[in-house]
């Protein structure tokens, strides 16, 4: 059995509960501009909701201002943004740095990972700056060796100034190395994973590959010849945020980052983050096989 020499893996639902963290940050990002805008909830939703759909992510940063709701105000953005982007950013990351953790051991495995000389690299279907900045607020960025992620979204016109001198500035950076690959190389296409192995000199049966998606990850990992790990207890969202969430999230955003329950599965799944370690050490998970009945059930009984 050839001995892996790097662990990839997928980042929301995998290293942390993105539902978990992105309901009650958008939420609370709603309730301010319904606070300052007086308008109604519904129709700051669905304004929202159309630039989500429009850039593919539920955590744009600029969809306040690039949706309807800035139309009557375009001639003063200085204003709307103090008076109205402002507060709402902030409720967003208050919202996110009370909800935004790791799954249990994360941290720990990660570290085991690259203790063991492993390279560690992250592979996932978010935008740049949004895996850039889960990445920074939980302190995980410089434990991996490179981050690919779908391209960046850009800065749109009416921008705060100080946040496009902060970018052009790099301030927003994690502090690793992160590639940004074309969007059709979004998973399931194994065009991702194979641009990471020929940038790492790596074959397929040398990689770890972990992800929460049964449907996109698994067949990726299966396409370049990786030890696919499915990260089962990633898929175990509870039916009252995932309602909550399709009242804020597009429907195609909310399928990139939660995977839909399926009754497929994958012959080696994980409970726990921190069985990669036990993976890595040759351990095995599988179904057993159905008890057969003996001879003497199987034989009808005579009346």
């Amino acid at each position: 059995m050839p001995s892996h020499r790097a662990v990839v893996t997928d980042l929301d639902n995998t290293l942390y509960p993105w539902v978990d963290y992105v309901v009650p940050s958008l939420e609370a990002m709603v309730d301010s501009l319904v606070a300052t805008t007086g308008l109604p909830r519904i129709r700051i939703v669905q304004s929202l909701k159309a630039v989500y759909a429009k850039f593919e992510s539920n955590e744009y940063p600029f969809a306040i201002q690039e949706s309807e709701l800035f139309k009557p105000y375009e001639a003063d953005f200085d204003s709307f943004n103090a008076l109205v982007i402002d507060p709402a950013r902030l409720a967003f990351k208050a919202a996110r740095d009370r909800y935004l953790h790791p799954y249990p051991g994360v941290k720990e495995t990660l570290q085991a990972v690259k203790a063991r000389g492993l390279k560690l690299v992250a592979l996932t279907d978010a935008p740049r700056n949004a895996a850039e900045g889960r990445l920074r607020t939980l302190k995980l960025d410089t434990l991996f060796d490179a981050v690919y992620t779908l391209p960046a979204y850009p800065l749109p016109d009416h921008v705060d100034p100080e946040i496009r001198r902060k970018e052009e500035a790099g301030h927003y950076r994690a502090g690793v190395e992160v590639v940004e690959l074309p969007a059709d190389h979004e998973k399931p296409s194994p065009a991702g994973l194979r641009r990471v192995l020929r940038d790492l000199s790596l074959r397929g049966d040398q990689v770890l590959y972990v992800g929460d998606n049964v449907t996109k990850d698994m067949p990726v990992a299966e396409a370049c010849g990786a030890l696919g790990v499915w990260a089962e207890y990633g898929t175990y969202v509870s039916k009252e945020y995932r309602d909550r969430l399709q009242v804020i999230s597009a429907g195609a955003v909310t399928r990139r980052h939660v995977a839909d329950a399926t009754p497929t599965r994958w012959p080696l799944a994980i409970s726990s983050f921190t069985q990669v370690l036990e993976v890595l050490d040759g351990a095995r998970w599988s179904r057993p096989a159905p008890r057969r009945r003996s001879a003497r059930a199987r034989t009808p009984r005579r009346r």
